[in-house]
């Protein structure tokens, strides 16, 4: 264990020598280094000089499978990150930094991510205009059944995902769910009718859910309290520009190569993703070892505060943006430019603008994950002064949307498209502050739930509000809802803070 060193110095700790012993942790300082090691002493312990930190941790943790601080990690795991000591509050503490390896697995999982929105996002694009309904062989009156059954069937896929994910190893079940996206997409190819592209969407419902949650659960497993803010915002980020590359690409492969050309082409992308992510996505869970408990004690220790409460802003934005703005931008836009603008010679139609005007605000969505997530880490364990934040100037954006002035609505869109991604980031990075590694995944699938059921709602309550209300009021009705949601955010930051 001592590499050669002469034996070393054995110190008893009993809190002076500039030692502090906690309940439950030790913390000291080595040569202006500052170590954190857990350990399970109350009273006694013993400081090993001359020894290297690994060597440190191997002897204070004979079991080293419940130890963080592992030299030497397993094979197909993620390496430490590489550390630094900072001052915060007038003491030392240890900081950990985004390593390479961090950022070269963060940016494989988000590739895959985007990838595997092509297929969805092809039928979205391209499946309303009855040309390409009548390839399916699916009437354009079941169109809207057909876009909206994946989210339907999230609902009851979530938990089990999450649950498999906590269970097992989290990179088979990303492959899986990958190469079970690609089938879907394979399915929209090559079937025809109505019932054979509902099984496409709910295998693809089935995928999404494992791919969602179990890359929410990896950016947890490579985040620490320092850095989880903008790990979240970065996968965002990945995941706000797939959806607005994929649905550039479907259309233009659709184009290219025709309507089951370019969903072929989609589902082959979509399987040599998966291929990708088998040979170079490694395994972050933690090792089986830490997650061997029996099932009434998981249950016990379930954090449903946590759950329950990060649900609300996520209910909310999907709600209201996922919802009741992505179905009725068209009724909105076509407000001010009827069925089209003249621009330097040319006529938009209004499917083009409106394409136009989702692509403008996902750019804006891509800015505001990492914003939110950079301030968030920042104001370190007041993630929730950030959501609350984020749903005024959301709860703002809204309001202006109901204005009849094109410019000043226009700004309202894109502001609260700006504050939505934001809370969307912060909420992952609060389940990584809040539950340990091995509830992750079914913290994130309650969380996720509640989002798939608002998204779910929105579109079908917007146009029955529609029946008897102006777009502007729903709208503004919309941003109560944010302002309500920011308030309650506020009053969860207030009550962390009193609790400690």
């Amino acid at each position: 264990m001592f590499h050669g060193q002469s034996q070393p110095r054995v110190l008893p700790l009993d809190g002076t020598d500039g030692a502090v012993l906690t309940d439950s942790t030790l913390r000291f300082g080595i040569r202006s280094r500052s170590l954190r090691i857990p350990t399970r002493e109350h009273s006694r312990c013993e400081l090993l000089l001359s020894m290297r930190p690994g060597d440190i941790a191997d002897a204070l943790n004979p079991h080293p499978q419940h130890s963080h601080l592992t030299a030497h990690p397993p094979v197909g795991s993620i390496p430490p990150r590489s550390m630094k000591t900072t001052m915060r509050n007038g003491t030392l503490s240890r900081k950990s930094t985004s390593s390479p390896s961090s950022r070269r697995v963060l940016a494989i999982l988000g590739i895959g991510t985007a990838i595997s929105l092509l297929g969805d996002s092809t039928l979205y694009t391209v499946l309303p205009d009855p040309k390409f309904a009548l390839q399916a062989a699916v009437p354009v009156a079941q169109v809207g059944i057909l876009l909206g059954a994946n989210r339907l069937i999230r609902i009851l896929f979530n938990a089990p995902a999450g649950g498999l994910i906590d269970r097992f190893p989290r990179r088979a079940l990303m492959v899986g769910s990958l190469a079970i996206g690609a089938l879907s997409t394979l399915t929209y190819a090559i079937g025809h009718g109505f019932w054979v592209m509902l099984a496409g969407r709910i295998l693809w419902g089935a995928a999404w859910s494992g791919l969602w949650i179990g890359g929410q659960a990896i950016v947890l497993d490579l985040a620490d309290s320092e850095n989880r803010g903008r790990l979240s915002g970065r996968y965002q980020t990945w995941f706000f520009l797939g959806i607005g590359l994929s649905a550039f690409l479907g259309g233009l492969f659709t184009d290219m190569f025709g309507y089951r050309g370019g969903l072929l082409l989609s589902a082959s992308l979509t399987a040599v993703a998966a291929f990708i992510w088998l040979f170079l996505l490694p395994e972050t869970a933690p090792k089986q070892s830490e997650k061997r408990h029996s099932d009434r004690g998981e249950v016990k220790h379930f954090r449903w505060r946590v759950a329950l409460v990060t649900a609300v802003p996520i209910f909310t934005v999907r709600f209201i943006f996922a919802g009741v703005i992505a179905a009725t931008s068209i009724l909105w836009l076509s407000g001010f430019a009827g069925e089209g603008l003249h621009a330097l010679g040319l006529f938009l139609p209004i499917a083009t603008l409106t394409g136009m005007l989702v692509a403008l605000r996902t750019a804006f969505s891509i800015l505001g994950a990492p914003i939110a997530g950079f301030l968030s880490d920042r104001i370190h364990g007041r993630r929730w002064i950030i959501i609350g934040a984020a749903l005024m100037i959301g709860s703002a954006g809204l309001w202006l949307m109901g204005f009849p002035g094109l410019p000043l609505a226009l700004f309202g869109l894109l502001l609260s498209a700006l504050a939505a991604s934001g809370v969307q980031a912060l909420t992952t990075a609060y389940v990584g502050d809040s539950t340990p590694p091995s509830l992750s995944g079914r913290t994130l699938s309650v969380i996720f739930t509640f989002g798939d059921l608002g998204s779910a709602l929105g579109p079908p309550l917007a146009f029955l509000l529609l029946v008897s209300l102006p777009l502007a009021t729903i709208f503004r009705i919309c941003a109560v809802m944010s302002l309500v949601a920011s308030i309650f955010a506020f009053a969860v930051n207030a009550d962390e803070k009193t609790t400690g």
